[in-house]
């Protein structure tokens, strides 16, 4: 399990809502959910996540509709960084990363937008209002990276195995997702294949395209 690469032994668990399913972290309370972080051993920072799952379009495989990544110093309840996907996302990039900092000629740049107009930036001063796109639906961050940037670049602790479990959940991640690709956009995976050598016969009955991941950010 991936929190076991943090040094934690905090179990998953899967809940039913409604339609669809949430994994998170075991615990009836918030607080509960919470995955310590440790740096030279001392409780610093609390990862919270849950992914939300249900039956893609076609009714036959496991789609995830939202997935939220968080992370949290000890000294206060505002998130350093968090990543959200919601698949059904209208305004913002489906998926996104947040991060909750200041920098200041980056709030001047704010600023000057939104002394023309307040509608293009409400809130100036709070860098978290920026939602950096990252890939949409099809190649989104996996929480595999989450944990790696947590690790390489955070200096978490971690267990001695701890880059191949995440290498191993990366790659099981990505080849998902390329498979759901091919799904989504048969006739263009027929085609490369065809510049490959390979002889292709097509089903009796083509799906239509499903373009919608690649269109929106």
């Amino acid at each position: 399990m991936l929190a076991s690469t943090l040094g934690t032994d905090k179990q998953m668990a899967s809940v039913q809502l409604n339609d669809r399913y949430a994994v998170r972290p075991v615990g009836d309370e918030p607080h509960q959910q919470k995955i310590p972080l440790y740096v030279g051993q001392e409780h610093v920072a609390d990862l919270l996540l849950a992914i939300y799952l249900t039956l893609d379009r076609s009714g036959t495989y496991l789609k995830t509709a939202r997935a939220d990544f968080r992370v949290f110093s000890t000294l206060d309840r505002t998130p350093l960084l968090r990543m959200e996907y919601h698949a059904g996302m209208r305004v913002d990039p489906v998926c996104h990363w947040q991060v909750h900092a200041e920098r200041g000629a980056f709030t001047h740049l704010l600023s000057m937008a939104n002394a023309i107009d307040a509608r293009r930036v409400r809130r100036p001063h709070d860098l978290s209002t920026i939602h950096l796109p990252v890939g949409g639906e099809r190649f989104r961050p996996c929480l595999e990276d989450l944990i790696e940037l947590l690790i390489q670049d955070c200096g978490v602790d971690h267990v001695p195995d701890w880059e191949a479990a995440v290498q191993e959940g990366r790659h099981r991640w990505r080849l998902r997702q390329f498979r759901s690709a091919v799904r989504d956009l048969q006739e263009e995976a027929a085609d490369v294949l065809r510049l490959e050598g390979w002889t292709l016969v097509p089903p009796a009955e083509l799906s239509p395209a499903y373009e919608t991941p690649y269109r929106r950010w």
